[in-house]
């Protein structure tokens, strides 16, 4: 009992620390660019809705990217297929993922943990129920 209480306090800052890192100081994100300030948003713009094919489809990783939970619905593209880390037209086919909404700050960290510019770009796409969403694009050049 006594060795657990002395392991609480030293536990609870290093979840505290954990947490903190994720939502307010993401040293683990690539810098902001320039490419990546361009494509930001106007301050009126409201939230932006993303669709998440790979990593983003994962509730963990949405939490250490954006800096909090966020909840995500299953989501459809159509003529789209997965190809390693990107999506290629297919006529004929559908892409499952997850569609969730961030505002500018979680599209902003969104944009530095897919490398905006320098990786993937990010278009915007019309899904299968008719909606439009930001979908990343791995950029040819940044091909494995």
């Amino acid at each position: 009992m006594r060795r657990l209480r002395r392991l609480a306090l030293p536990v609870l800052i290093g979840v505290w620390a954990l947490w903190f890192c994720i939502a307010h100081a993401p040293v683990y994100l690539p810098a902001v660019t320039p490419a990546i300030t361009a494509a930001q948003p106007g301050p009126d713009a409201g939230s932006q809705r993303v669709f998440g094919y790979a990593t983003l489809t994962h509730p963990l990783v949405r939490v250490v990217v954006i800096g909090r939970p966020v909840a995500a619905t299953p989501a459809q593209l159509e003529g789209f297929t997965r190809a390693g880390r990107d999506i290629q037209p297919d006529p004929g086919a559908r892409l499952e993922g997850q569609v969730f909404t961030v505002g500018a700050e979680g599209l902003l960290r969104l944009d530095r943990y897919e490398r905006l510019g320098a990786r993937y770009r990010r278009d915007m796409m019309r899904l299968s129920d008719g909606t439009e969403a930001w979908v990343y694009r791995l950029l040819p050049d940044a091909a494995p």
